[in-house]
């Protein structure tokens, strides 16, 4: 697949088969993440692989508590509610994998560098007929003792970047995108300008 195919055509996937990703796989999607843009040249990052199921789902409940308890001080998540407290939501989406990538110093061009190997893994997962998926509700959970205990997270490494991945049951529609601004600097003229077209990423 060329590139420009798999950027168009990523999408955020929720429904996978039960199809395990080989390690060879997963190994490859790795290399494409490594292969991103870094900070100073630091490659501060490092990479936990989870395929077992039954781990997955533990930790899914565990990420959904520690969730449910933050209900009152963040208000973004009062819509979830319903669903953070269903015993038949899994937060990751019942993939076979999950590769949560995270950062090995305490530095913000670290944790860009880690978003940046992200989206390579997830261009890598498509161009290999992945589904791939960042899992914002597992990062507050991730960040706790017990998170680390459950993934053997190496002290000093902070987790960032939680993406599933795996063979998706079907393909998501592509989502409307709204059009970006761009201001065009030519000169000593500066000229706002909003591209019209819809834009599907």
């Amino acid at each position: 697949m060329e590139l420009s195919a798999a950027i168009q055509t990523r999408r955020s996937v929720r429904e996978y088969r039960p199809d395990a990703v080989d390690e060879k796989t997963i190994h490859t999607l790795i290399e494409a993440a490594v292969a991103a843009p870094t900070a100073v040249h630091r490659e501060a990052w490092s990479f936990v692989v989870v395929t077992n199921r039954a781990l997955l789902e533990r930790c899914s409940d565990a990420a959904k508590a520690e969730l449910v308890a933050n209900l009152a001080r963040d208000s973004r998540l009062a819509g979830f509610r319903k669903h953070l407290s269903s015993s038949d939501f899994n937060i990751f989406y019942d993939a076979p994998a999950l590769i949560v990538i995270c950062t090995t110093e305490p530095d913000p061009m670290a944790t860009q560098s880690v978003c940046l190997a992200a989206e390579n893994l997830m261009l890598a997962a498509r161009g290999a007929g992945l589904g791939s998926c960042w899992i914002g509700f597992a990062e507050a959970w991730l960040n706790t003792p017990a998170a680390a205990a459950e993934f053997s997270i190496p002290e000093g490494h902070t987790p960032v970047a939680p993406i599933i991945v795996g063979y998706p049951r079907r393909w998501p529609d592509p989502p409307g995108r709204r059009a970006p601004t761009i201001v065009w600097v030519e000169g000593d003229v500066s000229l706002a300008a909003e591209r019209k077209s819809d834009v599907r990423v």
